[in-house]
């Protein structure tokens, strides 16, 4: 058996780090949590605030991530999915429902390889897949270009550039 630990964007969905092991583990956890703040700000841990929402995993809630929160230079708002807060975590279900189904449902999955398949999972859901939340646009894509969340709004510019473009051309006919 093995856990996957993710740390996932609550508005992009991109996955923004993980880590794999055989056993449930707060230390490993920490370190995804590290790991995603100085991917997400290119920092060692200093002035940020933050929301870290986790399910009620023993892994998430234990004196090692406690420590961690109160000790790091990050103002980390810790909260229980469906305790301090009234959803769910399914933004992170969502992403390990697709790589079941989609991924991982076909063909074994062997303990050799498990990472190499876990690796190119997150690279394809990242980069690759169209988030739901964000219609065509992948998890990547939002993250690096937040403006395009607003779906709606990208479609009528797009539409209003086509529409000015076709009335300043103009189809004339030779003399």
């Amino acid at each position: 058996m093995f856990y996957i630990y993710t740390v996932v964007d609550n508005f992009c969905r991109k996955i923004l780090s993980w880590d794999i092991s055989t056993k449930k583990c707060s230390k490993i956890r920490m370190e995804t949590v590290k790991q995603a703040i100085k991917n997400e700000f290119d920092i060692d841990l200093k002035d940020q605030n933050l929301e870290l929402i986790v399910d009620g995993g023993s892994e998430n809630n234990n004196k090692t991530i406690a420590e961690f929160i109160k000790n790091c230079h990050v103002n980390i708002s810790k909260k229980i999915a469906l305790k301090d807060v009234t959803f769910s975590n399914s933004i992170v279900e969502g992403s390990y429902k697709i790589m079941k189904s989609y991924y991982f449902r076909s063909k074994e999955i062997l303990s050799t390889t498990i990472y190499q398949e876990l690796k190119f999972f997150i690279e394809d859901y990242n980069n690759n897949r169209p988030c739901y939340k964000h219609k065509i646009y992948t998890p990547n894509e939002v993250h690096n270009n937040p403006e395009l969340a607003n779906f709606k709004l990208v479609l009528q510019n797009s539409n209003q550039q086509r529409l000015e473009e076709n009335r300043n051309f103009c189809c004339k006919i030779p003399a």
